[in-house]
């Protein structure tokens, strides 16, 4: 069976063209074109005028832990949170979806190891079980000096459950906690802990820094041999690019100086900021924008952190900083080439899987109107432009 989407201006992933065309068969991409085109038999998805692009790609989203426990200490099924989010996840477009779980030795709660365990293999029954809408991948983020979560991790590499590691140090003085205030006000926040317990769990995490950061290296290694994407979180030294480079990881997200982002952009790593810190133009830390990366042509993509519906709207807000062009590639091609699956997600192109998104921007906010993952109709909605076939002018053209 043939499916014809048509009527607008195409994004392919690299380029955008005024008028452009894509043809599904069985779920797959079989011809893009550059035009308006008819095909006798072909199902029509007529656009009216709205962008074709590709499905969004998501690389970082802590939502599944915030759909689990909705308020603090109030927890729900894991099966029922990751059904209702993929469906979420759906209407904001997002057709490849990492699920960002932390793995930390002394965290409480859906970050202890075991239940960062228990949330992986649920991703990944979820995703073989008939019932997902769009693809679901594992992204662990491996707090340094855990030793417990060094052994899960190992383990779930070798039974292929595993498609991303990133690297995170929270050790106050330095990445996201510049100060013992700051850790403190965080913890105090997430957990419902003691000042002098506090300070004391970030004592021995100092402690043992050194020695935490050469099991660093041994997990790097085992998944780079892997053939595993490797990242590193909240970057804020040359130094510290340096170390993670010469450890085999390829990327840096949500880096916290421009002085680490332009080191990191030298020695060939890809930058990945948070589409909320886009949209809000301010980090919640205050730490490094998302539009000063742009601005100086380093950011490679985009990532939802704990916002999915921030992505769609943040590939246009980077045009005010960038082509649009790039910065729709921030969505869809960027992230998309870094996770590298054969199916080609973020791209428009014969043999991918047809991941595919009809965007309108008639309103303040751009929307999904029409999403399909792997030629599956996944959300529609049927606004009342519909009746009208002039195409549109493309905001941030």
């Amino acid at each position: 069976m043939e499916t014809l989407i048509t009527g607008g201006p195409l994004f392919d992933g690299t380029k955008l063209y005024d008028q452009g065309s894509v043809l599904i068969e069985n779920g797959v991409i079989r011809e893009v074109f550059q035009k308006q085109v008819t095909i006798a038999g072909a199902t029509c998805i007529h656009t009216h005028g709205d962008l074709i692009m590709p499905g969004i790609v998501d690389l970082h989203s802590d939502s599944l832990e915030r759909s689990i426990e909705k308020r603090k200490g109030v927890f729900f099924d894991i099966e029922f949170a990751i059904l209702n989010l993929d469906r979420q996840l759906a209407g904001c477009g997002i057709t490849s979806f990492c699920h960002a779980i932390s793995f930390a030795d002394n965290e409480l709660g859906l970050r202890s190891p075991k239940e960062a365990e228990r949330c992986v293999r649920s991703i990944k029954a979820f995703q073989t079980s008939g019932q997902a809408l769009i693809k679901h991948h594992t992204h662990l983020r491996y707090e340094v000096g855990s030793t417990s979560s060094f052994r899960i991790i190992k383990a779930l590499v070798e039974e292929g459950l595993v498609d991303m590691i990133s690297i995170m140090d929270h050790t106050p003085g330095q990445g996201q906690f510049k100060s013992m205030e700051s850790y403190l006000r965080f913890h105090t926040d997430e957990y419902d802990l003691s000042s002098n317990e506090i300070q004391e769990k970030a004592r021995e995490k100092k402690g043992k820094n050194h020695l935490a950061w050469e099991l660093v290296a041994e997990l790097a290694h085992i998944v780079t041999a892997a053939g595993i994407p490797i990242l590193s979180h909240d970057d804020d030294t040359k130094d510290k690019i340096h170390l993670i480079k010469a450890m085999g990881v390829s990327a840096c997200e949500f880096p916290v100086t421009m002085e680490a982002a332009k080191r990191a952009s030298q020695l060939g790593l890809s930058l990945f900021m948070g589409a909320p810190n886009l949209v809000r133009d301010a980090s919640t830390n205050g730490n490094l924008k998302a539009s000063d990366l742009l601005k100086e042509g380093l950011c490679t993509g985009l990532v939802s952190d704990y916002y999915p519906e921030s992505l769609v709207q943040a590939s246009f807000m980077a045009a005010r900083h960038t082509g649009l062009e790039t910065a729709l590639s921030t969505v869809t091609s960027g992230p998309g080439a870094f996770l590298n699956t054969p199916t080609r997600p973020g791209f428009l192109t014969p043999a991918a899987d047809a991941d595919i998104i009809i965007v309108n921007q008639d309103h303040s906010w751009a929307h999904i109107t029409i999403a399909l993952a792997a030629g599956r109709l996944i959300f529609q909605v049927a606004p009342p432009h519909y009746s009208s076939h002039t195409p549109k002018l493309l905001k941030g053209a």
